[in-house]
Order: structure tokens, then C-alpha cells, then sequence
């Protein structure tokens, strides 16, 4: 069981880099909302207005990272998926000051760049 799991785990996080990048690379291109700079703006609107406007890189990519990390834990890893967590972070910690969504893409996809194996 523990083979598969690991099998279908390198499967999921190799999916979830596939999506983050070509999700940061639509972000450069201007799409808004994977960073959730606007989710305070889309909360006041009616639900079906929020929904089309809601970003659905940042949903998939979300689910996918809470499938990711579930699986890890049950696989017995202590620490979650690094790429989903860093999602999390920038996603929650948008200020006044924050870079915009397009230049953190961008600065995301650098440092992605420069990973070996990448």
C-alpha cells in the first residue's frame, strides 16, 4: 500500500508544479486572484457575481494541495507539501504594501526556474 501511496503522491505534487506554474505564468499575464488580493473586494458581491469572478487556478490549486497534504499525513510525513503551503502563506498575507499579483508571479516562477530538477 505504502509503494502506491508514494507512487500516487509523486503523481499529485508533479501535477500540482504542472498547475502552479501555468497558473503563475496567466498571473504574469494579468489574471488576478491565485494571491487572493481581491477575495476581501468579491466577498461583498452576491454569490453568483463572487463565483465568476473567483479565481479558479487558486481553487484548483487549492484542492488539489489539500488532497496533496492529506495524503502526505496519511503516508506519515510530518511536514506538508511545501509548494501548496506557500500558496497558503501568500495567499494570507496580503497588506496595503503587498507586491502585486503579477510581479509575485513572476519572482515565483524565477526562484522555480532556478530549482534543479525543475
Amino acid at each position: 500500500m505504502k509503494r502506491s501511496g508514494e507512487t500516487l503522491l509523486k503523481a499529485l505534487e508533479a501535477e500540482y508544479l504542472t498547475l502552479l506554474i501555468e497558473a503563475l505564468e496567466r498571473c504574469v499575464d494579468g489574471r488576478s486572484g491565485l494571491f487572493g488580493q481581491n477575495d476581501g473586494a468579491l466577498a461583498s458581491l452576491g454569490k453568483r457575481l463572487r463565483k465568476r469572478l473567483s479565481s479558479h487556478d487558486a481553487s484548483e490549486l487549492l484542492d488539489l494541495g489539500s488532497h496533496v497534504d492529506a495524503l502526505r499525513r496519511k503516508l506519515g510525513y510530518a511536514e506538508p507539501f511545501p509548494l501548496n503551503q506557500r500558496l497558503l502563506k501568500m495567499r494570507s498575507s496580503n497588506t496595503a504594501n503587498s507586491m502585486g499579483e503579477p510581479k509575485l508571479a513572476r519572482a515565483w516562477l524565477e526562484e522555480l526556474s532556478q530549482e534543479p530538477g525543475l
